[in-house]
């Protein structure tokens, strides 16, 4: 029931913030100018692809697939109180970064954006890590 409630609720913020969207090429230009990049994965996706330098690491989900109590106000936390600021939120694959931006839209951010193809894309061609954008080692951040 739980799983079913989280991919209902991705789905439906999802088609909200599709005009929010930033590809993984300009999110990574974008970073010399000041952009905040937010990774909704978790510790073992972490690892296993390694992170992007300065982003901000705020796992969504439990282990259990459901999300986070901590999530909202960790992201929060996180940004700030300046509304405008310019963020964007990337997971695996756009889907949990799609519900991230919506959800932070709900709280009033404006300038939230979701790195479409996520860190791995199609797996192929697409995605942070297929572009050869910068990632470095999850080492002192996934103790």
């Amino acid at each position: 029931m739980i799983k079913i409630f989280l991919s209902l609720f991705i789905i439906l913020f999802s088609i909200n913030s599709i005009a929010n969207e930033i590809s993984a090429i300009d999110a990574a230009k974008e970073l010399n100018n000041g952009l905040v990049i937010i990774d909704v994965r978790n510790v073992e996706e972490w690892k296993e692809t390694g992170i992007i330098p300065e982003s901000k690491l705020i796992q969504m989900l439990s282990p259990k697939g459901t999300i986070r109590n901590e999530f909202i106000s960790e992201l929060l936390t996180t940004l700030g109180e300046d509304k405008n600021i310019k963020a964007a939120i990337i997971c695996r694959s756009g889907r949990r970064s799609s519900a991230t931006v919506a959800m932070l839209k709900d709280q009033g951010f404006t300038n939230i954006l979701n790195i479409s193809e996520g860190m791995l894309g199609d797996g192929n061609t697409t995605g942070w890590k297929n572009k050869n954008l910068p990632l470095k080692e999850c080492i002192e951040e996934c103790k």
